[in-house]
């Protein structure tokens, strides 16, 4: 009988022992994951902000140039990417706050190339990257 108890006893452990260890790494999976898409998204909004200003300095040297064409197109395939990345973040976070701020900074990147001069397009760029700061430390907090 005591062999038979011992013998639960070590069954139960191994069953109890493989759930936990089962439910810790399905935990730290989906943390990465999200973590993973925050990440994808933040630098996919920063090479946006950065082809927007490309964008703006190639409008503002030759705007029938061929420069000008090929860094709109550029910006507008990096914001297709943005956007994915936000798409990512829906999927993998799924916090509606934290997307929505995601979506917010994408809109406000994407004036950045309409700015009227330089200093307009500079203070655009600069309080964009405020919000991605802010963002990123409200993702952190939230995707721990």
């Amino acid at each position: 009988m005591a062999q038979v108890l011992t013998s639960l006893i070590a069954v139960a452990g191994t069953l109890l022992g493989g759930c936990l260890g089962y439910i810790l790494q399905h935990h730290a999976g989906n943390r990465a994951e999200r973590r993973a898409a925050v990440l994808a998204y933040t630098a996919a909004i920063t090479e946006f902000i950065r082809a927007q200003q490309d964008w703006w300095w190639r409008k503002d040297e030759q705007p029938d140039g061929p420069a000008h064409k090929a860094a709109r197109l550029e910006g507008q395939r990096l914001r297709g990417m943005a956007r994915q990345a936000v798409n990512g973040m829906l999927f993998s976070v799924g916090d509606a706050e934290l997307v929505a701020e995601a979506r917010q900074i994408l809109d406000d990147a994407n004036t950045v190339h309409r700015a009227a001069d330089r200093t307009e397009m500079s203070a655009r760029a600069a309080a964009v990257r405020a919000s991605l700061d802010r963002f990123i430390q409200h993702a952190a907090q939230r995707v721990r």
